[in-house]
C-alpha cells in the first residue's frame, strides 16, 4: 500500500470517530497527523514500515507529546519484512505502534489491545494481585500452578508481583484454566512518555531568537523535524514558532501547515524572520526579528499576535 493511501485511511478512521484532524505534508516531519477529540490529543506518525522512524523523529515526537500533554502514536503496516499483527502493540523508540485495523478496533469498537510484541514473541502484562486471587480461589499452590503451566516457580511469583511480562501462550493457558481474562489492556491513546526537553538551537538566528523569547520569561523547546522550529509557552499560552532567514514559498507553506495544526491543538503560531514585512498567513503572523525589540515581555508578544490576527480578520470582512 502506498504511503498516500495509508495516510488517507488513517485520517478517515480518526475523522470517522469524531476527531478533528490536521495533516502535515512536510518532508521528514516527526508527525503526519494531529488529531483531537474532547480531552484527547494525539500526534501520529504514519509509516509503511515502522522501522523507518528515526531516533531524531521519535525524540521530537516525544517532546511534542510531553509539551502538549498529548500522546504519540505510530501507525504502520509492517516491521522488517513482516506485517504487523492485528490486535498487537509494537514499540519503536519508546512509542507505541500498531496497524490501521488495530487503530480501527480501538476507536470504533472500543477494544484496547492487550498483546505486545517484543523480540522473541508476543507477551501480555497481567494484574498480579488478581492472578494470585484466582490461583488461591481454585486451590493451586505456586508450585502446582507453575508445573501445570510449564514455567518456573520464580516466573509465576514474578507474574503475581507484576514484575515480569507473560508469554501469550502462558496467558492463554491461564485464561482457559480459570475461565477469566487476565491480560491488562494497553491504553495506546493515553500513553505518557518521557522526553529530553533541552535541545540546543541549530543556527545563530535561532540562538538569538531563543534568547530573546527566554528573556520574555518564556520556555522554549527546539523541534527539528516539523514545519515549525520551536515550541514556546508562557503560563497557559503555547506558541508554535517558525524561524527563517527570509520569506520564501517554503516559509509560506510551513506557515499554512502551522495554521492548520494550531487550530487542532489549540495553540498560537508565529514566524520570526531575519527580514520581512509584517503580515499574516492564515492566522499566523510573520514578523521581522527587529519587532521583538519593541516587546517587553511574553504578555506583549501574545497581545501582538492577537492584534495581528484581528487586523487581518477586519481586512477580510471589511
Amino acid at each position: 500500500m502506498e504511503k498516500e493511501r495509508l495516510l488517507r485511511i488513517v485520517e478517515s478512521i480518526f475523522r470517522g470517530t469524531g476527531f478533528k484532524v490536521a495533516r502535515m505534508e512536510f518532508k521528514g516531519s516527526c508527525f503526519d497527523l494531529a488529531a483531537s477529540r474532547l480531552f484527547l490529543l494525539l500526534f501520529v506518525k504514519v509509516l509503511q514500515n515502522i522501522d523507518s522512524l528515526t531516533e531524531e523523529q521519535a525524540e521530537d515526537l516525544k517532546r511534542l507529546a510531553k509539551f502538549f500533554e498529548a500522546s504519540p502514536l505510530i501507525v504502520g503496516l509492517r516491521s522488517k519484512n513482516e506485517e504487523l499483527e492485528e490486535g498487537v502493540v509494537y514499540e519503536r523508540h519508546g512509542i507505541y505502534a500498531l496497524n490501521p485495523q488495530t487503530l480501527y478496533d480501538v476507536l470504533v469498537e472500543n477494544e484496547l489491545p492487550a498483546i505486545f510484541a517484543e523480540r522473541g514473541g508476543f507477551y501480555v502484562r497481567v494484574n498480579g494481585e488478581y492472578l494470585r486471587e484466582l490461583r488461591e480461589r481454585h486451590g493451586y499452590s505456586i508450585g502446582e500452578l507453575a508445573e501445570l503451566l510449564g514455567v518456573s516457580r520464580k516466573s509465576l511469583q514474578n507474574y503475581e508481583r507484576g514484575e515480569q511480562a507473560m508469554s501469550l501462550e502462558v496467558a492463554l493457558r491461564l485464561e482457559e484454566l480459570f475461565d477469566a481474562p487476565i491480560a491488562k489492556p494497553i491504553d495506546v491513546l493515553n500513553a505518557k512518555v518521557e522526553a529530553k526537553m533541552e535541545v540546543e538551537p541549530e543556527t545563530e538566528l535561532e540562538k538569538e531568537i531563543f534568547k530573546r523569547l527566554e528573556d520574555f520569561g518564556m520556555g522554549v523547546v527546539k523541534i527539528k523535524k516539523a514545519p515549525f522550529d520551536a515550541i514556546s509557552k508562557e503560563e497557559g499560552v503555547k506558541i508554535l514558532t517558525g524561524i527563517s532567514e527570509k520569506k520564501t514559498s517554503s516559509t509560506v507553506r510551513r506557515a499554512q501547515m502551522v495554521n492548520e495544526v494550531s487550530k487542532i491543538i489549540q495553540s498560537d503560531g508565529l514566524f520570526i524572520l531575519e527580514k520581512t514585512k509584517t503580515e499574516v498567513v492564515g492566522e499566523i503572523p510573520l514578523i521581522p526579528k527587529e519587532k521583538l525589540n519593541e516587546i517587553r515581555d511574553a504578555d506583549e508578544l501574545i497581545e501582538m499576535i492577537e492584534e495581528l490576527k484581528k487586523e487581518i480578520k477586519r481586512k477580510i470582512f471589511s
